[in-house]
């Protein structure tokens, strides 16, 4: 009988213990290659039921096609006369893709009064429908559409200073009221409107100070002024007096004081060479101190005198932007011409008489209370942007004192750093419509340095004054010319598929460019569609899946003719296809995440998705995992990652549809791996089989030498 000590037990364990885990190392060292190779999917593959995959998301695309949000909205009386002016308007808004409608049922709106309850309902429609424009068709009296009397004591606290004429001191005019939607204005509820935080009884400030929508006045007090400014409008855009004005503009700065000498014609000599130089020709005209002497622009560009005559003369000839930088008042614009006498350079006389028939112009008046369009209809403004056929298609300017500061080399404080960004929102930044403009530059003046040194603060009543007075008379939606306008190519020579993305660039007939050119489509069934260029000109919309459907088009933006054309869709004939599927890695663990990357290929519709179908029981069941392009991408190459996966053998197929929802199955038997169980499992199972082995033959042990030591006994 051979004897087997418990010291040889425990070495004999201890050696399987030790070669135990290179035995299971080399049993999974085979490796199952994975074909490059794809095969549809034959008679011989499983049974799969592709119902459960994940729908696609149509349902979002055919929605913005049949039920498009509003984007403007026209705010009128409750007068017939005026609904029935505007319709004119509202079509051609609708027409070019504009969505707008007429509303005048403001006074079903909660609200203490006609103004805040025109705002309620601006408001309403703002987070329902994400409207970006309003206009508000009526002059300012309560009965039409009343202004919101802000309390803004600029005058007050400054010593010296007063308001034009018999004029409040405490309330001033905004029509800002109506675009920044936030808060009520009046958080205290003491009726003391957008007061800042000092005055307001919780100490915050009421008014936050971020415009929602673009907002701009027809300041209509009947029909036939109305029907004025429309016809203005539509001619403008629709049938607009071609000629060398449209690339023309006027900057006349005077003089604000002669002690000490602040020449404005700094400010527009700056605009010009930073920013008009680069879009339009132009004619600077300057009146200066001894302190400042003007540059000689290059040719054609022009330099001249300041005068009574040269401006008249100048808004009479026709120019497609003009800015005027001096002193203000409801009927004049002036400025210093010694230091004890000022002279007039245009009154609500010459605007009465504006004679630059159908070569409207957008006119940015840097100076007090010319636009004061609350008080009567004879200041400057209200009276160039009523003229017949002529005066301005826009008009920006205060409806109350303004101001500026002496030794403002920068150009950045007040007036000054209003008007600079104003042109720099409108040439630079390529906001070209005059109330996107406008409102943006009110964002940008206070972000600008300025503010963010803390040299200034929008709690002092002079700096709120600024940001509330500067208003818009005008469609605040209008493109403004800063070129002869042409028309564009048809862009739909080349079959268009049902469900493509169209995609190119809006490029004129001249070979420009055109930002933020605006594409619309509509067709017999109600569709209703807007796609909007970037700045780039780069135009994007995806087609619903409805083939032979005639789509009519729209092309209109800066410096575009009107241009329209349609298309007829055809059938997405052809099933998408994969054409490469890579699986890394091939032998996976537990520790690794699975990465799929997938060739797809599909020349009309486009790829819509790619989807992974993975079952560990033959496609009886499956886990799908799916990659989509989004509605304006248009990839072939996809990369799709996995979690981590459990121990086991795992199949796979591969699902690919269109965007006329066509779908193509890919299935191959060697599409397929395996995850082995870890081999810290094997060896904590076989290290506990060991321990209970060795306990038992430690025990079997144990026992038989008491047996011997009874039996010696």
């Amino acid at each position: 009988m051979v004897k087997f000590g418990i010291n040889r037990i425990v070495q004999v364990f201890f050696l399987i213990f030790i070669i135990s885990p290179i035995l299971i190392t080399i049993n999974f060292k085979t490796e199952i290659p994975i074909s490059s190779s794809i095969i549809d999917l034959d008679d011989d593959s499983p049974s799969i039921d592709l119902s459960s995959l994940p729908s696609p998301n149509f349902e979002e695309l055919y929605n913005k096609w049949y039920n498009s949000e509003i984007e403007m909205i026209i705010v009128a009386p409750d007068d017939a006369n005026f609904t029935k002016v505007l319709i004119p308007l509202m079509e051609w808004k609708n027409q070019k893709g504009v969505k707008t409608v007429i509303l005048s049922n403001f006074s079903e709106y909660a609200g203490s009064d006609n103004a805040e309850k025109i705002r309620n309902m601006i408001k309403e429609y703002h987070e329902n429908e994400n409207i970006q424009w309003v206009l508000l068709a009526g002059d300012t009296e309560e009965e039409l559409i009343p202004i919101r009397y802000s309390y803004n004591p600029d005058t007050v606290v400054v010593s010296g200073q007063t308001e034009y004429s018999t004029w409040d001191e405490y309330y001033k005019p905004t029509d800002f009221y109506y675009s920044a939607l936030n808060g009520t204005w009046d958080d205290d509820g003491d009726g003391n409107w957008g007061e800042n935080p000092e005055n307001n009884g919780n100490g915050i400030d009421e008014i936050i100070w971020s415009p929602d929508v673009y907002v701009g006045r027809l300041p209509a007090s009947n029909a036939y002024e109305l029907q004025i400014m429309v016809n203005k409008t539509l001619k403008y855009e629709i049938n607009p007096e071609i000629g060398a004005w449209m690339n023309q503009m006027l900057l006349a700065g005077g003089v604000s004081s002669f002690s000490p000498a602040e020449d404005e014609a700094r400010l527009t000599e700056y605009i010009w060479q930073n920013y008009t130089i680069n879009h339009m020709n132009f004619t600077h005209l300057a009146k200066t101190t001894s302190s400042f002497t003007p540059s000689l622009p290059p040719e054609p560009n022009i330099l001249d005198a300041l005068n009574g005559t040269s401006f008249i003369s100048g808004v009479n000839e026709g120019y497609s932007t003009i800015i005027i930088a001096g002193h203000g008042s409801p009927t004049t614009i002036s400025g210093w011409v010694t230091s004890n006498s000022q002279i007039t350079y245009y009154s609500n006389t010459n605007a009465l008489s504006s004679s630059n028939t159908n070569m409207t112009s957008l006119i940015y008046a840097d100076a007090c209370t010319t636009s004061s369009y609350d008080q009567g209809d004879s200041s400057i403004g209200e009276r160039l942007i009523k003229r017949l056929n002529a005066g301005a298609i826009g008009y920006i300017g205060g409806l109350r004192v303004t101001w500026y500061l002496d030794y403002d080399t920068e150009l950045e404080k007040l007036n000054r750093g209003n008007a600079k960004l104003f042109w720099k929102q409108f040439f630079e930044e390529m906001n070209f419509q005059q109330g996107r403009a406008l409102y943006n530059s009110k964002v940008a003046y206070l972000n600008s340095d300025y503010f963010q040194r803390g040299e200034t603060s929008i709690r002092l009543e002079w700096q709120r004054k600024n940001i509330l007075t500067y208003n818009l008379l005008g469609d605040p939606e209008v493109d403004i010319y800063t070129d002869i306008p042409v028309s564009v190519p048809n862009y739909f020579v080349s079959p268009i598929h049902e469900g493509q993305l169209v995609s190119f660039s809006v490029i004129d007939n001249k070979g420009r460019l055109t930002p933020n050119a605006r594409v619309h489509l509509t067709t017999l069934d109600g569709k209703y569609f807007t796609a909007y260029a970037n700045k780039e000109g780069i135009v994007k919309f995806r087609l619903p899946a409805q083939s032979n459907e005639k789509y009519n088009v729209t092309i209109t933006g800066h410096n575009l003719i009107p241009t329209y054309l349609n298309f007829t869709t055809i059938e997405d004939s052809h099933f998408p296809e994969l054409r490469n599927i890579e699986c890394i890695p091939n032998t996976p663990t537990i520790s690794d995440r699975i990465q799929f990357n997938f060739e797809g290929y599909d020349n009309q519709s486009g790829v819509e998705s790619i989807t992974v179908l993975l079952s560990q029981n033959n496609f009886n069941n499956f886990e799908s995992f799916q990659v989509s392009n989004g509605v304006l991408d248009n990839a072939q190459n996809f990369t799709l990652t996995l979690n981590k996966l459990d121990p086991g053998e795992y199949a796979y197929a591969v699902a690919i549809r269109d965007y006329s929802n066509k779908t193509r199955l890919y299935y191959d038997n060697a599409f397929s791996f395996s995850i082995a169980t870890p081999l810290i499992e094997y060896v904590l199972i076989f290290t506990l089989i060991l321990l209970v082995g060795l306990a038992g033959l430690l025990s079997i042990s144990y026992f038989t030498s008491l047996k011997k030591k009874r039996f010696k006994e």
